[in-house]
């Protein structure tokens, strides 16, 4: 722990203040030692109040809200505002902007790199502010990286994880652990854990002794991270924000994508040459032509991922070679779900509702929407279509609970357009048209209500099934049994429905 320092020239802070924006308490005590003087960032007008206007600034005021995020371009900005104003001390930033799914980790790691240069130039403190409410595992892990110290009531506390970026650019592995273990024990400050004579060593070379889904050191010339979104069309980023293009000279891009998107969904395990073979070239080829195909095939998807190593072979089998903590929007996505879903159930739902939308915005549609049919399974294997539907329900869930948070809050016309969009993806959804005929039923429509449960039915009888669910047929009898009193009419609406 360290005091906070009487002046933020002599002491440089790049802190993260993690808590729940609704604990005002908590924020004004952590933030106690920068009572006036302070430059807020951030696009809440609800968030300290008490700071006027004049020392407000806009995200847009800073170029943050857009991503990728230019950390230069931000920078420039912000040197215009502070040159404007007089007696500023500290900037507090809301890091609400770099929480966007996916791209905003790498946005928060670029950002405490800023966040750095801001205080070795201005000699201002930096406080991000980080609403724990809304934050899920990849986020915290990323500000772990981002920022040198945490901040509470309490005091300042150093944080162990981060590393100065000049280390990060120019130091090698054996240096950046003895920086961090100095930073736990005083006592090995400055030393490092080998002679030079033993950095050539080969260490690590396993990589099953590195945890691949999440590093806290960046190894010097590690390769930019990869952000893959499987959700909706196959997307890929490499090389930083470089989108790879799949019609790459020489290649059949439908195969090389496919190739992608099999070998993503066999980890590090990998996947047997004749397993690819018969996927991509099913019941058509000699086994020896499918081993040449592929081989060309191989070679094609690491062109269009721009290196040699993207695709490693260890005798038959194939896999992809990732690079160390890559994005995957599938994993944050079901993040964002369970969060969404805890805060719900724990009576925040004014937190629940971002959550729920983030969810939301980032499903894009089905698993590898965009494969072609062929591709999605084989006489022996139903490598997608599980997964593929198990994400469905969970994008579908997000839909009707968020339709549910609004009716609780009586915004019946948005609790509608979610729970018909649910809908949309499944006619037959028992959950999601119970939920419409509820809405229906609070907006005081009961003919509504009943066209809904007429349309469900349809949706059963063209699949065959000419009785509806057991669960949705006892909710549209409590839904007509509350009505106050039924006109003849709304009677014969009713028995209408049910025949």
């Amino acid at each position: 722990m360290t005091t906070l320092p009487e002046s933020t020239a002599q002491h440089e802070i790049n802190a993260a203040l993690f808590c729940g924006f609704s604990d005002r308490d908590f924020m004004v005590r952590s933030l106690a030692a920068w009572p006036e003087g302070r430059l807020l960032i951030t696009d809440d007008p609800q968030l300290l109040p008490e700071i006027p206007a004049a020392q407000r600034l806009a995200y847009a005021g800073l170029g943050v809200q857009t991503l990728p995020f230019d950390p230069e371009h931000a920078l420039a900005r912000l040197r215009e505002a502070l040159g404007g104003r007089d007696g500023v001390q500290a900037v507090l930033i809301d890091m609400s902007w770099a929480l966007v799914a996916m791209m905003g980790v790498a946005a928060v790691e670029h950002w405490g790199n800023l966040a750095e240069r801001i205080g070795a130039e201005t000699g201002l403190a930096v406080v991000s502010l980080y609403n724990r409410q809304r934050l899920i595992e990849e986020q915290l892990q990323s500000a772990f990286r981002a920022h040198q110290q945490f901040l509470a009531p309490s005091g300042l506390y150093e944080n162990p994880y981060w590393m100065p970026r000049e280390l990060l650019r120019e130091s090698t592995l054996d240096e950046q652990l003895g920086f961090m273990l100095g930073r736990v024990v005083p006592d090995f400050a400055g030393q490092s854990f080998f002679r030079t004579f033993d950095k050539a060593a080969a260490r690590g070379a396993s990589p099953d002794w590195v945890d691949q889904s999440a590093p806290l050191l960046a190894m010097p010339g590690q390769r930019d991270r990869w952000h893959i979104h499987c959700l909706g069309p196959l997307r890929v980023f490499v090389e930083g924000y470089r989108e790879v293009d799949w019609q790459t000279a020489g290649s059949a891009p439908r195969k090389t994508k496919t190739l992608f998107a099999y070998l993503l969904n066999a980890g590090e395990k990998g996947a047997h040459a004749d397993q690819i073979g018969e996927l991509l070239w099913q019941g058509t080829e000699s086994e020896k032509t499918k081993r040449a195909r592929l081989h060309h095939t191989v070679a094609m998807l690491r062109k269009t991922l721009g290196s040699a190593d993207a695709v490693l072979r260890m005798g038959d089998y194939y896999r992809l070679n990732v690079p160390p903590g890559s994005l995957v929007d599938i994993t944050t996505f079901e993040q964002l779900c369970r969060r969404a879903l805890s805060l719900a159930r724990h009576g925040k739902e004014d937190a629940a509702f971002a959550v729920y939308f983030e969810a939301e915005r980032l499903y894009a549609g089905d698993l590898f929407a965009d494969l072609p049919l062929d591709y999605l399974a084989t006489e022996t294997e139903d490598w997608i279509m599980p997964r593929r539907t198990w994400l469905r329900e969970m994008a579908m869930r997000v839909l009707y609970d968020l339709s549910k948070l609004l009716r609780r809050y009586r915004r019946h016309a948005e609790a509608l357009h979610w729970s018909q969009k649910a809908i949309a993806m499944d006619p037959t959804s028992e959950a999601a048209n119970a939920e419409a005929m509820r809405v229906f039923h609070a907006m005081g429509r009961p003919a509504a209500m009943h066209r809904q449960y007429r349309q469900y039915r349809k949706a059963m009888a063209s699949l065959g099934e000419d009785r509806e669910g057991v669960e949705i047929r006892a909710v549209y009898d409590e839904l007509c049994r509350s009505l106050d009193r039924l006109t003849p009419g709304q009677r014969k609406t009713k028995e209408l429905a049910i025949r």
